[in-house]
């Protein structure tokens, strides 16, 4: 596949399209969910058709992706040295506290979710790996600035804008930095209805490979308070075992 830049982006936009209307898609359709010329989306649709990513029904010309992004999407996760060492303390930990446990890093300006183990209650805080989210109102991000060095932290709060994502998110300079050295001498972050308004979590550090991450446990914010104190004692727990594992 011969791709630019524009076309590549446009390329992964059409898969999250597809994931999104969960249905086969024509031309014109693929045209209007992308927001582009019809001539630019043929282009694209060609190209991942000749490489075997889209398949098209002659008979009502409509598009859909193969399995083959699945097969390498499943080989990619696989192998992902990260997520793979993480992931069984994750499930222990949501196992503790019965939430939904998250890992993230810091990617520029923000927090990527790299993994997400789910909570079995069905009312839980839901999320997805490769999420994007505020460093200022979610509990992974405040980690992030948080332990960052100082003249570090200094320039992501000075690059990122404090909106008020809810009415409960800090958006003032100096109330950020008060919560976030109270967290760093707790080496606790919390959010309370900041990034998602019914939404607590808590985070806390763990260093693997040069890299600092952050594991973070989420819930409704009345379930997570009523058990606040064995939620931060497990965290501490899963992530002092990690920590203990990686000397």
């Amino acid at each position: 596949m011969n791709f630019s830049d524009a076309s590549s982006t446009r390329a992964v936009r059409l898969f999250e399209a597809f994931a999104s209307v969960k249905a086969p898609q024509s031309l014109s359709e693929i045209s209007g969910l992308l927001g582009a010329p019809l001539s630019t989306c043929h282009g694209v649709v060609r190209a991942l058709q000749d490489g075997g990513y889209l398949y098209s029904n002659n008979a009502s010309r409509r598009h859909y992706p193969t399995r083959r992004l699945l097969r390498i999407a499943e080989t990619i996760a696989a192998n992902d040295p990260v997520v793979t060492y993480f992931d069984p303390h994750m499930a222990d930990l949501r196992d503790l506290t019965a939430e939904t446990v998250i890992l993230g890093m810091l990617q520029k300006h923000s927090v990527v979710y790299l993994s997400v183990v789910e909570s079995r209650n069905s009312i839980r805080y839901s999320a997805r790996p490769g999420d994007i989210k505020p460093l200022h109102s979610s509990a992974l991000g405040k980690l992030m600035l948080g332990e960052a060095p100082v003249q570090q932290r200094g320039r992501l709060i000075d690059a990122i804008s404090l909106d008020a994502i809810t009415e409960n998110t800090l958006t003032d300079v100096k109330k950020l930095s008060n919560d976030l050295q109270q967290a760093r001498e707790k080496g606790l972050y919390t959010t309370c209805g900041e990034n998602v308004l019914d939404v607590m979590a808590i985070a806390t550090p763990v260093r693997f490979a040069g890299e600092t991450y952050g594991v973070a446990v989420a819930g409704p914010i009345t379930r997570m308070h009523d058990k606040r104190e064995q939620v931060e004692k497990a965290l501490l727990a899963i992530c002092g075992r990690i920590s203990g594992e990686l000397e």
